[in-house]
C-alpha cells in the first residue's frame, strides 16, 4: 500500500460514522506477525470504533511491513465500512498471494457486514480450515452456518468453538451467552 492509500483509507474510515458489525461477528487478529504487538493493539482499538487511532496503527506495522497481511487486512476491514466491495477485492487480492485463516476471517466479516451469509460461511470456512485451533473462527462458522439454515452443524461449530476458548483462555465472544445459544439451539432441534 501506498501512503495515498493510507490517506485513502484514513478519509474513509472516518467517513464511516459508526462500526456496522453484527454483534455476534468476532473480530480478533491472532495471527502472529513481524509486528504483531502493534497489530493485537490496533485490533481492539478499532472494535472500539477508534478508526483513526486504528488506522494509524496499521499504518504503523505497515511503514515497517508493507507486506503485512495481518495489518493490510486490519486497515481494509476499517475502510470496508465505508467501501464494503473494495475490502472484498482488496482480501481477495492478498488471500490469492498467500492465503491465510485471518485474511478468511476478515472476508467473511466484510460478506457478514453485508449479510450475504452464504459467502460468509464459505470464508469463515476456510479460515477455521486454515487455522482450527481458533475460536473465534469456530464461532463465526457457527454463525454463518445458523444463518444458512444449517442449525445441526452450527451447534457443533459453537460447542467446538466453546471448549477452544476454555482451552486457550481467550476469545472475542462471550462463552456464557454461546452456552446459551448452545442449549436454545439444542432445545428446538430436540423438537424437531
Amino acid at each position: 500500500m501506498t501512503r495515498a492509500a493510507f490517506q485513502a483509507g484514513r478519509k474513509l474510515a472516518s467517513a464511516a460514522s459508526t462500526t456496522t458489525t453484527p454483534s455476534q461477528i468476532s473480530s480478533p487478529l491472532s495471527e502472529k506477525t513481524k509486528s504483531s504487538g502493534i497489530c493485537k493493539k490496533a485490533s481492539p482499538t478499532a472494535l472500539l470504533s477508534s478508526n483513526d487511532q486504528a488506522v494509524r496503527q496499521y499504518e504503523r506495522v505497515l511503514e515497517l511491513d508493507p507486506r503485512n497481511a495481518a495489518a493490510q487486512a486490519g486497515l481494509i476491514s476499517i475502510i470496508g465500512q465505508a467501501d464494503p466491495q473494495l475490502s472484498e477485492s482488496r482480501l481477495k487480492e492478498l488471500i490469492s498471494r498467500e492465503p491465510s485463516g485471518f485474511l478468511y476471517f476478515a472476508l467473511g466479516n466484510v460478506y457478514a457486514k453485508q449479510g450475504q451469509w452464504a459467502q460468509a460461511q464459505q470464508a469463515y470456512f476456510q479460515a477455521y480450515q486454515l487455522q482450527p485451533d481458533s475460536a473465534d473462527y469456530a464461532y463465526n462458522l457457527a454463525v454463518g452456518l445458523e444463518h444458512i439454515g444449517q442449525t445441526k452443524i452450527a451447534l457443533t461449530y459453537y460447542r467446538k468453538a466453546v471448549d477452544l476458548s476454555s482451552g486457550k483462555g481467550h476469545a472475542s465472544f462471550d462463552a456464557s451467552r454461546v452456552q446459551e445459544r448452545i442449549g436454545q439451539l439444542s432445545a428446538r432441534i430436540g423438537n424437531d
